[in-house]
């Protein structure tokens, strides 16, 4: 089954989408006579957020690498995007709105707030502007840039993947300097994330800088000690406890309930994205406590979407998942993900203090080894199960369980094991997974699309640019539709 394009969106950001809305191509705007010419930055702030958090952090490139790294599976019929039946069609709508709608949003915003001295908000709409960039290229790989915000021209080029990584470290710079300026107008309740707390902003681009800096470890003609040195730097200023997390808030009100929620537990859409079996088993095997808070009971969804009156002891209940690339008979026979993920009202975690300790501990392993690493590593497993809300007794029993990474005969595979349980859902998952190979994955063998049939590690490019700009895109030297899905990005050396 092709992926559903999902065309509804928060009753936050309604109001303001009329800010850049895509025409033919991406670059293509229109302009309504009637609309304002100016839009205050208190009125542009909250769409950005909203159409960021709906459309990129919480959509397709979450949903799609979930079943691929088998955190999630499809309990339907093949082919689907579990088969690695994923094509130029069903990333189309990701690219569009990414750049027709993020992006050229947080330009202007960025323009307008900084012609105004208001410094608040641009360094916002930067950080937003280089974390859509960073998805983009994660994704794809070359990208456009340089021209793409350029309307007068519907063909832009491409650049290298690494070129757009320098582009994005000196966005995020701009963005600490513009919170470290005096902002004459700052936000407050417009803020959908941190309320107008600038202080969390700032230290959400250090985090970003190191999540950034570790990504590129691995890179040709990158140094693992400079990047891990580099991400230590800036993690320094970083989160500094799980009150930091960047959470967004959602509502139990038809539009504005939570992504996850709205894509596999409602009815309206689609309940049969359940969880898969390789995850729990993995959780299972390690007795992590935290399954019981990642997953439902089997029967508490079924094709219709929750059951009425459905309960359960999560303490005595037999968590079951789906075989990844198998076809199955619908949601009810299986986990799916758990209320503190889908609820209508759940939060949407973009980055957690817990994600930035596990960066902390393995920039560690790289420079100062095993044993430095260890307490960071225990902390950032902590900060794991403080923010599920896990026992306090059985979060310490299950790390004194665990073998000390000095001990283990590879300490990197047993942190990207703990760090992807910690991202539950997060399309770090992936990036951690394409950029280390843990944790370890048997590709399905049901029909697979992909030309061998490993397991996909990139987007192919979709088919708007395939129409549109097909020169640029042949440029880039990778193969087009499912053919592109084994071509690795230019930072996975793995």
């Amino acid at each position: 089954m092709k992926s559903i394009k999902y065309i509804s969106r928060t009753v936050l950001v309604v109001t303001f989408l009329a800010l850049g809305w895509a025409c033919d191509s991406f670059l293509d705007v229109n302009e309504d006579p009637t609309s304002p010419t100016a839009v205050a930055e208190n009125l542009q702030l909250p769409a950005l957020l909203g159409e960021f958090s709906y459309e990129v952090i919480g959509n397709e490139p979450s949903r799609t690498t979930s079943l691929w790294i088998q955190q999630t599976a499809f309990t339907g019929f093949a082919p689907s995007a579990d088969n690695y039946d994923h094509d130029e069609a069903d990333v189309n709508n990701m690219w569009n709105w990414t750049y027709a709608q993020v992006l050229n949003n947080a330009k202007q915003l960025d323009e307008l707030a900084t012609n105004n001295g208001n410094y608040a908000y641009s360094g916002i709409a930067k950080v937003i502007e280089a974390w859509s960039f960073a998805i983009l290229t994660d994704l794809w790989g070359d990208i456009p840039y340089t021209e793409s915000h350029d309307p007068t021209n519907p063909t832009p080029a491409y650049d290298t993947q690494e070129f757009v990584y320098g582009k994005i470290f000196e966005l995020l710079d701009a963005a600490i300097a513009d919170f470290q300026q005096t902002s004459p107008v700052s936000p407050g309740t417009d803020d959908l994330l941190y309320g107008g707390d600038m202080d969390k902003w700032e230290r959400l681009a250090y985090s970003l800088i190191a999540r950034y800096n570790l990504r590129l470890s691995e890179a040709p003609g990158n140094s693992a000690a400079t990047r891990a040195q580099a991400a230590l730097t800036a993690l320094a200023n970083g989160f500094q406890d799980n009150s930091d997390d960047a959470d967004f808030a959602y509502y139990d009100q038809d539009g504005s309930q939570n992504p996850w929620f709205q894509f596999v537990i409602d009815g309206k859409w689609d309940t049969r994205n359940q969880l898969s079996a390789t995850y729990v088993n993995m959780l299972t095997n390690l007795n992590d406590p935290r399954l019981k808070v990642q997953a439902r009971a089997p029967g508490a969804v079924d094709n219709n979407g929750l059951v009425a009156g459905f309960t359960y002891d999560p303490d005595t209940t037999t968590f079951i998942g789906h075989v990844n690339g198998l076809d199955g008979n619908g949601a009810t026979a299986y986990s799916s993900i758990g209320n503190f993920y889908s609820d209508p009202d759940a939060p949407l975690t973009w980055m957690s203090y817990a994600e930035l300790k596990f960066i902390e501990a393995e920039a560690t392993l790289i420079s100062s080894g095993a044993a430095a690493a260890q307490p960071i590593y225990e902390e950032a497993i902590q900060a794991s199960m403080d923010k599920l809300g896990v026992d306090a007794a059985d979060a310490a029993t299950y790390i004194t369980g665990l073998p000390l990474l000095a001990a283990s005969a590879d300490p990197l595979e047993d942190l990207i094991v703990q760090k992807s349980i910690a991202n539950f859902l997060s399309l770090e998952v992936f990036n951690d997974w394409r950029r280390t190979g843990y944790p370890e994955l048997t590709p399905i063998t049901n029909n697979p699309r992909s030309p061998s049939g490993a397991i996909p590690v990139r987007y192919p490019y979709p088919f708007s640019e395939l129409s549109n700009n097909v020169d640029n895109v042949q440029a880039t030297g990778v193969p087009t539709g499912v053919n592109a899905l084994e071509t690795k990005v230019w930072w996975d050396a793995n």
